[in-house]
């Protein structure tokens, strides 16, 4: 039988450089409850490792922060790392949380530069790519944590949030590939996030939860199903 990596989309509870934010569809103090119902959830899997969006140049940090939290003296924050996963891995008796992210930059454009070369350039571009980003962003304030991660991993949700990055790509006049000028940094970080991921995987680990948000899934999916070498299971179906 293959590894399992369970693939979990999220949103981010506390305010990120993305395209839409969600950080105020989350109350440390009054959804704890939703908190508990999704660790109940998720550790039925019973991973071995768990994987989060953190950079992987931060892994000494991240542990050192989450043996704190075991030692009851350290306060959580309202991010989803903090609050489920240290949370789950305490669950679980995992002695360490993995960081397998990667952000460093490689001389290419920033999204913010992209975004703004088109509404310049490529107007009509600039406007489809931000509709399809707000279409495929089905989170609402008044739902429950289970329902709104049942949305974004939802089949057609990911399907529609991958087809927005396929029209950025389509930003650039020319020979002046703007959009791909991102893009290939994005497809960089996946596939540097899918080598961190494998490297779990080829250490022993039977069973990888990766805690990403949900733009990832696509790629994450992708990835680790044309390796050959797992089964990838997704949050709706387990």
């Amino acid at each position: 039988m293959k590894p399992q990596v369970l693939l979990v989309g999220t949103y981010h509870f506390a305010s990120k450089l993305d395209m839409v934010s969600h950080e105020d569809t989350f109350d440390k103090e009054k959804d704890q409850d939703q908190i508990q119902t999704l660790i109940d959830i998720l550790a039925r899997f019973k991973p071995t490792a768990l994987a989060v969006e953190i950079t992987k140049d931060n892994q000494k940090h991240l542990n050192d922060e989450y043996r704190s939290y075991l030692a009851g003296t350290f306060s959580l924050e309202s991010n989803e790392v903090h609050q489920v996963m240290y949370r789950l891995g305490e669950r679980l008796g995992l002695a360490e949380i993995n960081a397998v992210d990667w952000m460093a930059s490689v001389g290419n454009r920033g999204m913010g530069d992209v975004v703004e070369w088109a509404k310049v350039h490529q107007p009509d571009t600039y406007e489809a790519v931000y509709n399809m980003f707000m279409e495929s962003d089905r989170i609402e304030n008044n739902n429950t944590i289970i329902e709104n991660l049942r949305l974004i991993n939802d089949e057609e949700n990911i399907r529609e949030n991958h087809q927005a990055y396929m029209k950025l790509a389509q930003i650039g006049v020319g020979t002046e590939y703007v959009g791909i000028d991102w893009m290939r940094w994005w497809y960089q970080r996946n596939l540097i996030i899918y080598k961190n991921v494998m490297e779990l995987v080829e250490a022993g680990h039977d069973r990888v939860l990766l805690y990403i948000g949900a733009a990832h899934l696509h790629l994450m999916r992708q990835f680790l199903t044309e390796s050959g070498e797992v089964e990838v299971v997704s949050f709706n179906e387990f």
